[in-house]
């Protein structure tokens, strides 16, 4: 959080080790109000102590079709609510918000899980779906009241004016939808019909479903895009960050003909038909143990009683002044929000640190970060005798065996060019972000399609790891968690850098030979490139196309009226409402407002210390390049310091989730098409035109205040 980067990379250049090492050797338990740390009187979970989920009956609940709708989609009906679910065997039930599907694949199998609800569609085949808000009034995280929305401090608009904490609002995220269907912030509505946002368009949504009822929402996906996985989740303004770090998430796989006749190449089958496909969706969570008393004794003040028992879902509510900065010195409300919320817990698939049992052959993984803030350095080790199957060297990296490596073949925006191969083992270093060489470095939001051959690994044991610093890229000793630092027992939780454990066996087949390698030409699935796909930068500088225009555009932080740090987007212009910062609000005017069919590059300079994975709605981009420059000298234009680069490899694809560096100007290209619907879509009463937004994914930076509309005219 505290700009000073070339400080940072100079350090790193120099030692060429991972950064976080020499804070790992002095790191102390921190425990002020707030942050309980576990180990004082409960010893945290076993890992490998629970099975990894896979889809469908025993596993996550799959979404099926309950007919077709009023507009020849086919139709499922979903509703968002509370249930409890068994995470690790240690604790007691988890209470989580979520999705439940009405009908279900395998139904009377198995009760409504986290992560629940996942969508299997194909390319021109549109799907509808109804949701049901069915959501208690009270919410299991504390809620902070002062943001604007929720009728908080002076600027407070107060649309919930402290109520209506149940608000959800739908996103498929990646999806090409219309507007009224695209569930961005104001989109929100609470159960019963009591309140809704300014966008949230239900009279509309009753000319395609005329049985639509009081607390539901209706949304139309036309499925006009390649094969690639997505994952739809909450969206609701001020509230979002909470929804889904208690669980309001799911996955939504689209399918096309390019990817099916890949199985002819090698592919592994698809999950729905028994293949060796897995999906990966991992989180970073906090739960209460038996000592929440004695390091965070506010936490029954702030929470009901629900909330409180061991197993529940914790998270931070206090704005620490000695963690994060701040300006002035006006007494916090608590609950409050904070920049940043980092876990001391891993999930892969809604369960804590999970093993699975796989063959030593082919696997295809599809994964997603779906943490909060926290950025994953993925890497493969081959587990050792240790509890934890890891062992560290003095740097603090593990001295494992590495795995087998990973073939990338695709990301949020479906496959890429061609695929990557990328080392299984790549402990972080800051170079990774500039050497250009292929890595699995993963921001929230960004997801991979990747191949992991097992073959040669039969009776081992295979460790998913990451140690990719938080915040990112300069890192905080108090939010990284392992036994190297002492801040956990070996073979228990906190852990923070081992994900999960693979156990693998004998193949009970041969798989076909794989034709798919770093020359197979993987774009005859993907919708033609606006530019030749990492060809822009040239002697160091970044040739735009001619006659495209260009937005100048920039990511910012600044302070709330209470002092509080927040991050912004903006133009180059210098916003008056926030002396000496061009950043300005989700609420003020929107600025970015391009007419449909037309396309655009922007050229986004990053003036804070932290990557920012912006996400945008409605479009996918095209990364062209990145250049570093001066942020002390910034004026509206930057001055560069060094020359530009390409993409990484990995990021040659389509992209809507773009890593965008300290210091660095990134610069995209995006064509503002909009999707065909049987139907007319009507202007947004909130904006204008057809309402979408660009925000940042790490979620608390979302929240307070990185989002700006993006209106298409």
């Amino acid at each position: 959080m505290k700009p000073n980067r070339r400080k940072f990379l100079k350090m790193a250049a120099a030692t060429g080790v991972a950064a976080m090492a020499p804070w790992q050797r002095a790191l102390a338990f921190y425990n002020s109000p707030g942050t309980p740390i576990k180990g004082q009187a409960w010893p945290g979970m076993a890992k490998f102590a629970t099975n990894l989920r896979g889809v469908g009956p025993g596993g996550i609940p799959v979404a099926l079709p309950d007919g077709i709708s009023a507009t020849g989609a086919t139709h499922y009906s979903l509703k968002v609510a509370e249930f409890t679910d068994q995470l690790h065997p240690s604790i007691g039930a988890t209470r989580l918000w979520g999705y439940s599907p009405s009908v279900a694949l395998g139904e009377g199998a198995y009760p409504t899980r986290h992560l629940g609800g996942i969508v299997v569609a194909q390319k021109g085949t549109p799907v509808q779906v109804t949701l049901t808000n069915t959501l208690p009034p009270d919410h299991i995280m504390p809620v902070d009241t002062s943001l604007p929305s929720l009728g908080g401090f002076p600027e407070a608009l107060g649309r919930f004016g402290g109520a209506g904490l149940n608000a959800v609002s739908l996103h498929l995220h990646g999806g090409l939808s219309p507007w009224v269907s695209d569930g961005g912030p104001m989109a929100w509505f609470t159960p019963n019909g009591a309140s809704a946002g300014t966008s949230f368009m239900q009279a509309f949504m009753k000319t395609i479903n005329p049985g639509l009822l009081p607390g539901q929402g209706e949304y139309y996906y036309p499925n006009q895009q390649s094969a690639r996985m997505m994952w739809y989740h909450d969206h609701a303004h001020d509230i979002t960050r909470l929804n889904a770090y208690s669980g309001i998430a799911s996955a939504y796989i689209l399918r096309d003909a390019f990817e099916g006749g890949l199985r002819n190449l090698g592919l592994p089958d698809f999950v729905e038909n028994g293949g060796r496909e897995i999906p990966l969706v991992i989180q970073d969570k906090i739960f209460v143990g038996p000592d929440i008393a004695i390091v965070d004794p506010t936490w029954t003040s702030v929470t009901l009683p629900k909330s409180q028992s061991v197993g529940s879902l914790w998270y931070p509510h206090v704005y620490e002044k000695n963690r994060w900065r701040y300006k002035g010195n006006i007494l916090m409300p608590d609950p409050s929000c904070i920049p940043e919320m980092f876990g001391d817990t891993m999930l892969v698939n809604g369960t804590v640190f999970p093993r699975a049992t796989v063959e030593a052959r082919r696997y295809r993984f599809r994964l997603l970060n779906a943490c909060q803030a926290r950025f994953l350095n993925l890497q493969l080790y081959v587990a050792d005798a240790s509890k934890d199957g890891i062992t560290y060297g003095n740097q603090g990296t593990p001295v494992n065996l590495a795995g087998p490596d990973f073939t990338l073949i695709g990301t949020e925006g479906g496959f890429m060019p061609k695929p990557v191969v990328a080392p299984a083992a790549q402990p972080f270093n800051p170079l990774m972000m500039t050497s250009g060489l292929p890595n699995v470095l993963t921001a929230p939001g960004e997801r991979w399609d990747f191949l992991v051959d097992f073959s040669g690994f039969a009776g081992k044991s295979v460790i998913l790891y990451s140690d990719a610093p938080a915040p990112f890229p300069m890192g905080d000793p108090r939010n990284d968690y392992c036994s190297f630092n002492n801040t956990t027992k070996a073979g228990f939780g906190p852990d923070t850098r081992i994900l999960m454990k693979f156990n693998v066996v004998g193949a009970t087949s041969v798989d076909p030979p794989l034709a798919i390698t770093p020359t197979t030409d993987l774009t005859g699935g993907l919708d033609p490139f606006l530019v030749p796909p990492a060809v822009a930068v040239q002697n160091g500088v970044v040739n735009l196309p001619p006659g495209v225009p260009v937005r100048q555009l920039t990511l910012n932080e600044a302070f709330d009226s209470l002092g509080r740090l927040i991050q912004l987007e903006g133009t180059n212009l210098l916003n008056a409402a926030i002396p000496g910062s061009y950043g300005r609000s989700y609420m003020d005017t929107a600025t970015e407002t391009p007419l449909a069919g037309t396309t655009e590059v922007w050229q986004i300079a990053n003036l804070t210390a932290d990557t920012h994975p912006i996400h945008f709605h409605l479009v996918n981009v095209q990364l062209l390049g990145r250049q570093p420059f001066d942020v002390k000298r910034y004026a509206g234009t930057p001055i560069y310091i060094g020359p530009a680069r390409n993409p990484d490899p990995t990021e040659r694809g389509w992209k809507e989730t773009v890593k965008m560096h300290p210091g660095e100007v990134a610069t995209v290209i995006m064509r503002f098409d909009l999707p065909t619907v049987p139907f007319t879509v009507p202007s947004s009463p909130n904006t204008g035109g057809h309402e979408y937004v660009w925000h940042c994914h790490i979620l608390e930076h979302e929240e307070h205040d990185m989002m700006r509309p993006l209106v298409v005219i």
